[in-house]
């Protein structure tokens, strides 16, 4: 009985010794002083964690901003259509034969082809000048064909060769391109990436100097502690682990804090957007944040944390050697 309580004893000191052992106890000490540290300066703690909070918030609240301008932009902007207006000499036969060309081009998906008459009642339907059109006596408008591009082709660099090429067919009179709601709701959602990105810079900067101050008072708050790990021989990784952790532990609650402050701004606005999709006839729901986006900026926030904690340290540590 007492040889089995030695060899387990001997067993356990192995295990401790061994480098998974070692790597454990190492890892359990850095966090322990990880919350120790955040008990004894919760108030300061706090303070630190909500600022950092605020300003991870400001470039995922415009980014929310922007995520949903694009996809209000895509689903109000009209589909950007060139408009064919085609000679009054031409015969049905030629007419048939130049509607087929038309489809025939790579970069169009639909034609609808609007008759000579049939422009004419679209036009009195919604002109309200059907009394003036019943004092002519032939019918001043040409046959139309509208020609609906494909996805790819909806860039007004496409749309505009597209143009050029057609103004070249026998038969066509004079071709429109209507693309300029698509083109300014396009340049709209692009300044709106623009300044997305540059408050997102400013932002990562902002977070980066807040985790790095805060790290060096954690420094100078144990600068004798480390002093005497260096007495005693104690490791660099050693030294800074305690240091690492803490600045991803302020970036994972900061990332968080900063993913509920952002869905209740999601909520609070969703009425007032459900409002203005109504005045366009439309319904358009505000989307958050997905959980793939959500995991990456708390994973972005904690690498911030982590990698502002390093500098401090090592810059620290340099100066102490």
């Amino acid at each position: 009985m007492s040889n089995s309580r030695v060899n387990h004893i001997k067993l356990n000191k192995k295990n401790k010794n061994s480098f998974f052992g070692r790597w454990k106890r190492q890892i359990g000490y850095a966090w322990c002083n990880v919350f120790n540290n955040f008990n004894q300066h919760i108030f300061a703690s706090l303070l630190t964690i909500f600022v950092i909070a605020i300003s991870i918030t400001l470039p995922t609240i415009s980014y929310l901003l922007w995520k949903n301008a694009n996809q209000a932009a895509q689903q109000w902007a009209p589909s950007p259509n060139l408009t064919v207006y085609i000679k009054k000499l031409l015969t049905n036969e030629q007419t048939t034969e130049l509607i087929n060309k038309l489809k025939a081009y790579p970069e169009v998906a639909e034609v609808n082809y609007l008759s000579r008459d049939e422009a004419k009642e679209e036009f009195r339907s919604w002109s309200g000048f059907s009394s003036a059109l019943d004092l002519l006596e032939d019918n001043p408008l040409p046959a139309v064909a509208i020609i609906i591009p494909k996805e790819n082709a909806k860039e007004t660099a496409i749309l505009h060769n597209l143009q050029t090429q057609l103004l070249k067919m026998n038969g066509v009179d004079d071709v429109r391109l209507d693309d300029s709601w698509f083109t300014r709701l396009m340049a709209l959602t692009d300044m709106v990436k623009s300044i997305v990105l540059t408050i997102s810079i400013f932002m990562i900067i902002a977070v980066s100097l807040v985790i790095g101050n805060s790290i060096r008072l954690h420094i100078f708050a144990r600068r004798q502690t480390i002093v005497v790990m260096q007495l005693i021989g104690a490791t660099e990784g050693f030294i800074l682990r305690p240091f690492l952790y803490n600045g991803m532990f302020i970036g994972l609650v900061s990332a968080v804090l900063a993913l509920i402050l952002s869905e209740i701004f999601i909520l609070q606005i969703d009425a007032i957007i459900l409002n203005v999709s109504a005045v366009f006839g439309t319904i358009f729901i505000l989307k958050g944040l997905l959980w793939d986006e959500s995991i990456l900026i708390i994973l972005i926030s904690m690498i911030i944390g982590w990698f502002s904690a390093l500098v401090a340290t090592k810059k620290y540590l340099k100066k102490n050697v």
